[in-house]
């Protein structure tokens, strides 16, 4: 068994971006067509104004992933921190590695 103690705060703040950032384009993806599909249905009593569905449409696409790429890294490079810190008073994760 191999334990680990540390993880470096930066390269898993990098990784935590990455993957919040590919997490937060497949939402805003989601976002923008549930905004383009949303002026189709015939339920609609008080449709938005064009302005409003292009803005949310369009920008989630930039915006989701700017923030959870954002707040992804903030959180993983908070959660290392924490590791770091309780593994020094209460050991590491063991790992079994071949």
């Amino acid at each position: 068994m191999r334990k680990i103690k540390r993880f470096d705060v930066l390269s898993v703040m990098r990784i935590a971006a990455i993957c919040y950032g590919a997490l937060g384009l497949v939402e805003g993806a989601m976002f923008s067509a549930v905004f383009a599909l949303v002026p189709l249905s015939d339920n609609a009593s008080h449709p938005l104004p064009w302005f409003i569905r292009i803005l949310f449409g369009g920008l989630s696409i930039v915006i989701l992933p700017l923030f959870l790429s954002i707040f992804g890294a903030l959180g993983g490079g908070l959660g290392t921190v924490i590791y770091n810190v309780s593994a020094r008073y209460v050991g590491g994760i063991q790992v079994e590695v071949e």
